[in-house]
């Protein structure tokens, strides 16, 4: 009788700790909310050598490094390597290019390290090791002044071409808020004064 006793005592006192622990728990759970993942509107344009898409180093890299920002850059890489992939068979040329600070040498390095990191994620999202070229400029090829900050931040870019492409080829079909003219971009921003022309 005592043991039966001792029994439904433990038992008791096991299901009321349960209780207070889980009364401890009963409140709302938090709701996290997460800022959706920024739409990449992809800068392309129509070059003698093919279809240009520019990528500003902002959106790939930190300054001076080479591993790629991969939060920032996956919906861009994700988005080219499927137009590379579904809308031309063409070869991909991947160009890493740098501002004018530092030595000739270290900006070849770092431009060839960014060309071959991009062209490594275009690979491991489908699109055939055949296809891509990767190369570095350093400096030698700026797009505007480098005797700004905003013209440096400019020249810092990697560019992907692809080799004698047509515009209309690769945004056939897609929605047209999808690209933006890189040319524009850059001409206003000349033309407001923020940077300097070559």
């Amino acid at each position: 009788m005592y043991s039966k006793n001792l029994f439904k005592l433990a038992v008791a006192t096991t299901v009321f700790t349960s209780f207070i622990a889980l009364s401890g728990c009963a409140s709302k759970p938090e709701v996290v909310v997460t800022a959706p993942t920024p739409k990449a509107v992809i800068a392309i344009d129509q070059t003698p050598r093919g279809v240009q898409i520019p990528l500003p180093n902002t959106v790939l890299f930190q300054f001076g490094k080479s591993d790629l920002n991969t939060v920032a850059a996956d919906p861009y890489l994700d988005k080219i390597a499927a137009l590379i992939i579904g809308k031309s068979s063409k070869p991909v040329a991947v160009e890493g290019h740098t501002d004018n600070v530092g030595t000739l040498t270290a900006n070849q390095q770092l431009s060839e390290a960014r060309a071959k990191i991009v062209r490594d994620a275009l690979q491991s999202r489908g699109v055939p090791a055949e296809r891509l070229k990767a190369e570095g400029f350093a400096y030698q090829r700026p797009v505007v002044s480098n005797s700004n900050e905003e013209g440096r931040a400019l020249n810092r870019r990697v560019e992907i071409i692809i080799l004698d492409e047509k515009v209309e080829n690769i945004t056939a079909g897609e929605p047209a808020n999808a690209f933006e003219s890189a040319f524009a971009k850059l001409k206003a921003m000349v033309d407001a004064g923020l940077v300097k022309p070559l």
